[in-house]
């Protein structure tokens, strides 16, 4: 549970809220900073487009430190922030130098960025190779590798445990439910970049058919193939797969601080060894949109 604290103005003096509310109770905060149409605070109102933040109170211990000693969720989230930004600048600028006429420092500039990048997403590695989610990732076959250190930087940076209590929430808002879905005259819900982000990382998963998720991918695909006989079973198969990584990295996110996930009634639990592949039964019933209580002596959603 969460309470909200304060609405301030001002940047200090929401991080001197935020630092008394954490050293008073040694429970976690965090300050979210929003651009606002219109607001009122302490009873005055302010102008379309001014910067408000929002500290809020969270009844439950931080427990990060366990794995990255020194480190926020906050911290984590800027930092995952500034390598998706980079990513996106290389991506613009490598369009831009395929025009025929670029000149070399284009590609100069881009080879720079390159480099940026890389040496971002290494220091991001030493920072977060400690923590479980991390191993997973790198036991999670994708592409000629694994999800490795990128995908584990984009789940820590992306997924605050104690705001996203549940699969459900960490999924709302990467964009991974049905309420993300354009439709006309309703507004999306969740984080269209986040979205694309999950949806390529379940690409590289069933390219590099990992032994666990790519047979799950494999059954759902038939499911709305056979059972559902819906148009681009792929495309619904990806979009479910990518979902259910992000529940997977929540749950494993959540329980490394101690806190436990509720299940649904066919919890499908996270790989949890580099060769594991789904029992038969599992993939059998989501061939056939059925439900399965237990795996193996752990629920399954």
């Amino acid at each position: 549970m969460k309470t909200l604290l304060g609405t301030f103005k001002n940047a200090s003096e929401a991080y001197d809220a935020y630092r008394k509310y954490v050293e008073s109770t040694g429970l976690y905060a965090r300050i979210v900073r929003r651009t606002v149409l219109y607001a009122r605070v302490e009873g005055q109102a302010l102008s379309p487009g001014s910067v408000i933040y929002e500290v809020y109170g969270y009844d439950e211990e931080c427990r990060l430190a366990r794995y990255i000693p020194g480190m926020t969720h906050d911290g984590l989230r800027m930092l995952a922030s500034a390598y998706l930004n980079t990513t996106k600048l290389r991506a613009a600028l490598d369009l831009m130098s395929e025009h025929p006429s670029a000149p070399e420092v284009v590609h100069a500039i881009i080879d720079d960025i390159a480099k940026d990048k890389k040496r971002i997403l290494e220091r991001a590695e030493a920072i977060v190779e400690n923590h479980p989610v991390y191993k997973w990732c790198k036991m999670v076959s994708a592409g000629r590798g694994s999800l490795g250190a990128q995908m584990a930087l984009m789940f820590l940076g992306f997924i605050d445990p104690h705001e996203a209590d549940t699969g459900g929430k960490a999924k709302a808002f990467w964009g991974l439910t049905e309420a993300s879905k354009l439709r006309s005259g309703k507004k999306a819900v969740g984080n269209p970049r986040l979205k694309g982000v999950a949806i390529f990382a379940a690409s590289r998963v069933i390219m590099g058919r990992d032994s666990y998720y790519y047979p799950l991918y494999q059954a759902k695909k038939e499911y709305h193939a056979n059972v559902r006989k819906v148009n681009y079973p792929h495309s619904k198969a990806q979009f479910w797969l990518a979902a259910l990584l992000v529940s997977h990295a929540q749950q494993i996110i959540r329980e490394a601080e101690g806190y436990q996930v509720p299940y649904h009634r066919m919890h499908i639990p996270p790989k949890s060894s580099p060769d594991e592949a789904p029992p038969e039964r599992l993939l059998e019933a989501l061939r056939k949109g059925e439900i399965v209580e237990h795996h193996e002596g752990r629920r399954m959603e």
